[in-house]
C-alpha cells in the first residue's frame, strides 16, 4: 500500500505576507491616487461653477438688452398717427403716478429722468448714481373692442389724430372723439404703455413689506437688479427685469431732417432732442455674476462702456466688491419711428 503523505505543511512554507514596505509602498500610491481624484473633482467643481456664472451673466445681459430694446424701437408708437397729438377724452387718473401727468405725457416719446423728479421710485430702491431711461408709446399688438380691459390704457389713432383711453370708458366715448378711416372703418386699438428703467441696489428687497431694498437682502450679499416701472393698468408698479446689471451707459444717436440715421452721438441730449432726433441708442451693460468668487479677484481689470478705449469702470477704484466675475454687453437699437418721421421730413 501507499503511504499518503500530508503536504500541508510545504503548502504552508511557501505562503508569506506582505513586509512593512510593500504596505507602505501601497498605502503612499494609494494616497496619491486619492489625492489626485479629490483635486480632479475640486477642479471640475469649480469650472462648471465658473462656467455656471459665465452662463447667468450672459443670459442676465442679453434679457435686459432685449427688453430694454424691444421698448426703445417701439417708443413714440400711436397707432396710425404720424406724431404724437393725442387727445385725452375722459380724464384718465394714474395712480403712484411718476409725476404730473408723467404717464401720459406724449410729448416725449423717450427721455431721462432724475430720482427727485421720478415720485413712483423709492429712494431706497435706486441705486445712487444710476440711470432712468423713459419709454413711452402703443405695444403693436391690436386689440378688438370687445376685448378691451376694464382700467388698461389704449390708444386709438387714424392719419389725422388719436385718442388715450381707459378700456372701460370706450363705448361711452361720442363718435366725434373715435378715431376711423375713411369709409368708416374704426381705426385700430393698442394697449398703451409707460415704463422707467433704472437700477435697483438689490433683487429681493425684504423691507417695508417686500418693496424696498435693505443692505441685509440677497443673503446680506445684495445683487443690483435692472427694474422698470410700468402701468399695471392705470397704477405705476415695479418689476425686475434682470439681475447682476451694475451699471448702463446709454449714448443716443442724433439724426437730422431727410434721414434716419444718425449723425452725431450724446450720453445728454436736450429734452427737444430726445421728442424729435433720437433715432438711435447705444447700450452699454456692466453684468456681474450672480454669486462672489472666494478665488478670484477682478481688481486688475477695468471696463469700457462707452467704447472710446478708456476704461470708465474699476471695481477698486469705484468702491465695487471685487470678488465677482464680470463682463460687458452693447448693443445699438434704433429708435424707429422717431427715426421714421425725420426720413419724412425736410432736412
Amino acid at each position: 500500500m501507499f503511504k499518503r503523505e500530508s503536504i500541508r505543511p510545504a503548502a504552508r512554507s511557501l505562503q508569506s505576507g506582505m513586509t512593512l514596505v510593500e504596505i507602505m509602498v501601497a498605502m503612499t500610491i494609494g494616497i496619491i491616487l486619492l489625492l489626485a481624484l479629490g483635486s480632479l473633482f475640486v477642479n471640475s467643481t469649480r469650472v462648471f461653477k465658473v462656467n455656471d456664472e459665465f452662463s447667468r451673466m450672459q443670459e442676465n445681459g442679453a434679457y435686459a438688452l432685449n427688453t430694454m430694446g424691444n421698448d426703445l424701437r417701439m417708443a413714440g408708437f400711436y397707432g396710425h398717427i404720424a406724431t404724437n397729438d393725442l387727445a385725452i377724452p375722459v380724464a384718465i387718473t394714474i395712480t403712484n403716478d411718476c409725476g404730473t401727468d408723467w404717464a401720459t405725457t406724449f410729448t416725449q416719446s423717450l427721455g431721462t429722468g432724475t430720482l427727485a423728479k421720478m415720485s413712483c421710485i423709492k429712494a431706497g430702491n435706486y441705486l445712487s448714481g444710476s440711470f432712468i431711461l423713459v419709454l413711452r408709446g402703443a405695444i403693436g399688438i391690436e386689440v378688438k373692442p370687445a376685448d378691451l380691459q376694464n382700467g388698461t390704457l389704449y390708444v386709438q389713432s387714424d392719419p389725422g389724430g388719436g385718442i388715450l383711453f381707459q378700456g372701460d370708458q370706450y363705448a361711452g366715448l361720442p363718435a366725434s372723439s373715435k378715431r376711423a378711416f375713411l369709409g368708416g372703418a374704426a381705426a385700430p386699438i393698442y394697449p398703451y404703455q409707460a415704463r422707467a428703467y433704472y437700477l435697483r441696489p438689490c433683487s429681493r428687497p425684504t423691507g417695508t413689506g417686500g418693496t424696498v431694498c435693505l443692505a441685509t437682502d440677497d443673503g446680506s450679499q445684495p445683487i443690483p437688479t435692472l427694474v422698470r416701472q410700468e402701468l399695471a393698468g392705470t397704477t405705476m408698479t415695479e418689476v425686475a427685469i434682470a439681475e447682476g446689471i451694475e451699471a448702463v451707459r446709454i449714448l443716443y444717436g442724433l439724426g437730422t431732417g431727410g434721414t434716419g440715421a444718425p449723425v452725431t452721438y450724446t450720453e445728454t441730449p436736450t429734452a427737444e432732442q430726445f421728442a424729435e432726433r433720437v433715432v438711435m441708442a447705444r447700450i452699454s451693460l456692466l453684468v456681474r455674476s450672480p454669486r462672489p468668487s472666494n478665488d478670484y479677484d477682478d481688481r486688475s481689470r477695468s471696463y469700457d462702456l462707452d467704447g472710446d478705449g478708456t476704461a470708465e469702470l474699476n471695481c477698486l477704484e469705484d468702491g465695487l466688491p471685487c470678488n465677482y466675475h464680470r463682463h460687458v454687453f452693447t448693443q445699438s437699437f434704433q429708435v424707429r419711428n422717431i427715426a421714421q418721421r425725420l426720413e419724412s421730413s425736410p432736412p
